[in-house]
């Protein structure tokens, strides 16, 4: 390190020389970063979450350009006396379906409601068949209110959907295209409740439910991050203040820390990566790592001064107050900047190492955690010592006061006793004990996601999305896309029939109230043409019937009602299902149920996918679990490999991964004890674990070196680096750790969530640097540290007391 130390010795000499130049680089810097910031947006655009290799995604893409389906909102008007069947409530639902269909994102032939152009009563009549949309004429009289309740019993298909059993509820569903320029839900949101509000009064309640109500509320929560962030601020100052226990102490890391955030923001809007719901956290960690990075730095600064001013007879005078202050800025840059470059560079390429992830927000994530922290590192190797070169020298009383043993130093030191006193294997033996039983929580561990469950029991949402799954079907939706080998593949009566038996066998799983397709029109239309006999409420086996069917409907129905089940070329049809849960873990379930049905039901040359939002998410959370463990290992080898260089040794390699491993073991099991699922939310906190605890064993490694080749004592070498260094280190994980607790105050859950795997694995990250770490060294001795006269270093009865 000698080399390193002597580069850096010039370098920081030149920094100090020609401080105001840099300080003014830097502003320069910022404010051109700064102007990017501008074209920053939230972006809620689905596919950012969604791997687009996966066969949910394809089918799912397909669905949408077919189909449609892809933001499907459920609009519940329930009166609060009597049924749907009133002129007045009647007409409400009109004059939604009506503002519904002047919203520019919505897709209007798949906007359906009692009120829709394409919503019919099919008859039989002498001549074969009568197709009448269901309510022209508009109903006013008890007779007429009759005749549509009696059509809307006559045609199941629209009962559970669009109105409840009880006819207590009516429903508009609506299905939107978002903007994929200016991907707002929460835009779209506004839209719907500027048409619903105009129908709110004292004769109904409306709710709103499905996917685009769950993405609005997400954007709601991610536009109160600026908030979070400002608390988070307020949070890692005071622990700063508590760490330096001066202003000047405090103030450098912060102003690093929110220019470090500047610039990764900055970065981001030059590369035009959008925030996203993952991304708005990511201020937060630079800024806390930033900080951390920071006080590694000035606590180095403030030993050198202490050192320089306490070697000097009689009370400093100012202008020597001022040249130690400034040899203090070159000497701790010196000592510890090579291994702050160290660890930051190994941060950055471990954070990077995201960016080969097969889902855009974790590529996001990677870019902007990286470059975050690049930049911090940065500002760190410049603005640090240029700024604390330029401010006056701190007074004396607040280096004795930063100086002075406080609990903290007196329980490090105490560790120091026991780590060198022969506790050590107790100490490592016990940690093991402790990872062994969190990990134990990892057979509890499952993989879902659930978007509506992000939202607090009594919040909005929740509210309204009970009351719909009561009235209605449900509120999610999933999509069985059925395609035949070419052109009117689906008039097959085997194809319908297996569709029907599809149908038949979803209708008797949990947490599925409502199936729809083609196949229901095809049985209605044979039921009434055939005097509404319920034994003819079947699946022609007769091709050309069911062909003469179709051609019977059209003469007085519309070619675009059937849109919403099947393609023009009769090729492609969708089993709509409607479910009352969004667990993608019962999805799948569900769907793998349902496979052994589809083999048997469909002909062998059909083919059945399934797509729509619940897919999708199910095709997020299987790549995300596939792919944590896959980043896990590539960050690890990643770090092995870093380490491995920097410190001319593998087994210095493993000293640094295996206590990462061993956090990684924690912050799984402690996932499964505390029922928090692998989910959007908690995908990337292993990587955080892995990115930021490699920072803890490195500076840990290098400064018990660095003490021990000072002092060739392991007791002094072990105490100084834990008061050093290690004390830093837990201000960093206090720092990260209290950044990200504003967020349990959040209320949603993706961000809790979040907040506590955060909390736990800094806790658990620091310890296990300052105890495990330690612990390790003492029983292994390895030469990497204490070279190759190791034994040297420890007598064979090693007496501790008295020592402090």
């Amino acid at each position: 390190m000698r080399t390193e130390s002597d580069l850096f010795r010039r370098y920081t000499t030149w920094i100090v020389k020609h401080r105001l130049g840099v300080i003014l680089a830097i502003v320069v810097v910022t404010v051109l970063l700064g102007s990017r910031l501008g074209s920053l947006k939230i972006d809620m655009d689905p596919d950012l979450w969604t791997p687009q290799a996966h066969p949910y995604a394809k089918a799912t893409k397909e669905l949408e350009e077919v189909f449609g389906m892809r933001n499907v909102m459920i609009i519940g008007v329930v009166p609060k006396q009597g049924d749907v069947y009133q002129p007045e409530i009647l007409e409400k639902i009109q004059r939604i379906q009506d503002g519904i269909e002047t919203i520019p994102e919505a897709n209007r032939r798949n906007t359906i409601s009692l009120a829709a152009r394409k919503v019919k009563d099919i008859k039989g009549t002498a001549d074969g068949m009568e197709v009448r949309q269901m309510l022209q004429p508009f109903p006013r009289t008890p007779e007429e209110l009759a005749r549509l309740k009696q059509a809307v019993a006559s045609n199941p298909i629209y009962l559970n959907a669009l109105v409840s059993p009880d006819g207590k509820a009516a429903a508009v569903i609506a299905d939107f295209k978002v903007n994929k320029a200016e991907p707002s839900y929460a835009a779209l949101y506004r839209s719907v409740r500027a048409v619903v509000d105009r129908e709110r009064d004292d004769r109904v309640d409306i709710h709103l439910g499905g996917l685009p109500v769950q993405l609005a509320w997400f954007e709601f929560y991610m536009f109160k991050m600026p908030m979070y962030f400002g608390l988070a601020l307020l949070i890692i100052m005071a622990i700063q203040y508590w760490s330096f226990r001066s202003f000047q102490g405090m103030l450098l890391p912060v102003v690093t820390a929110l220019l470090s955030v500047v610039w990764g923001l900055g970065v981001m809007g030059l590369l035009g990566v959008h925030m996203d719901g993952m991304n708005t956290t990511t201020p937060i960690l630079i800024m806390a790592v930033a900080a951390g990075h920071a006080i590694q730095i000035l606590k180095r600064y403030y030993e050198e001064y202490h050192r320089l001013i306490g070697g000097r007879d009689g009370i400093p005078s100012p202008l020597q107050r001022r040249e130690a202050s400034r040899a203090a800025v070159v000497e701790s840059l010196t000592r510890v900047g090579p291994v702050m470059l160290i660890a930051g560079v190994i941060a950055v390429i471990t954070f990077a190492s995201l960016t080969t992830a097969g889902i855009s927000v974790v590529r996001h994530f990677g870019t902007f955690a990286s470059a975050g922290i690049l930049c911090a590192m940065i500002l760190e190797l410049t603005f640090i010592p240029a700024l604390r070169s330029w401010l006056p020298p701190p007074k004396t009383r607040e280096v004795t006061r930063e100086h002075r043993a406080g609990w903290l130093d007196r329980g490090l030191s105490g560790l120091a006793n026991q780590l060198v006193g022969g506790r050590a294997p107790w100490i490592l033996g016990v940690g093991i004990g402790l990872i062994v039983l969190a990990a134990f929580g990892m057979t509890t561990l499952r993989a879902d996601n659930s978007l509506k469950r992000y939202n607090a029991a009594d919040s909005e949402v929740r509210r309204d999305d009970t009351i719909l799954n009561a009235q209605f079907g449900g509120s999610e939706s999933l999509f069985f896309i059925v395609e035949g080998p070419g052109q009117d593949a689906v008039k097959d009566p085997k194809v319908l029939q297996g569709m029907a038996t599809l149908q038949a066998f979803l209708e008797q799983q949990p947490h599925v109230g409502k199936t729809q397709s083609l196949a229901d029109l095809i049985k209605r239309m044979n039921q009434a043409v055939h005097a509404d006999d319920p034994a003819y409420a079947v699946i022609p086996d007769n091709r050309d019937l069911i062909a003469q069917y179709l051609f019977l409907y059209s003469v007085s129905g519309d070619p675009q009602d059937f849109d919403s089940f099947v393609d023009n070329d009769y090729q492609k049809a969708v089993v709509w299902v409607y479910l009352k849960d969004d667990s993608t873990a019962y999805a799948e379930g569900l769907y793998r149920k349902a496979q052994q049905v589809i083999a048997e039901s469909f002909p062998p040359n059909v083919t059945v996918r399934i797509g729509g939002s619940m897919p999708q998410t199910m095709a997020i959370n299987e790549v995300m679990t596939r792919e944590k463990f896959h980043n896990m290992i590539q960050m690890a080898v990643v770090v092995l490999l870093l380490a491995s260089l920097v410190l001319r040794s593998v087994v210095g390699g493993l000293f640094v991964v295996t206590p990462l491993a061993m956090v990684i073991l924690a912050n799984l099991g402690l996932m499964g004890w505390f029922g928090i699922p692998l989910d959007m939310g908690t995908a990337t906190t292993a990587s955080m674990a892995i990115g930021i605890g490699a920072d803890y064993e490195i500076y840990l490694l290098f400064r018990f070196r660095e003490e021990l080749a000072r002092t060739g004592d392991v007791f002094a070498a072990t105490r100084d680096s834990l008061l050093t260094s290690g004390k830093a280190i837990l201000f960093v994980a206090l720092s990260v750790a209290g950044g990200y607790s504003v967020l349990l105050a959040s209320g949603f859950g993706f961000y809790s969530r979040l907040a506590v795997m955060v909390i736990a694995t800094m806790v658990v990250s620091a310890l296990s640097a300052v105890l495990f770490l330690r612990a390790m060294m003492m029983i292994f001795k390895p030469r990497f540290i204490f070279g190759d006269q190791r034994e040297t270093y420890f007598p064979a009865h090693p007496v501790m007391e008295g020592k402090s």
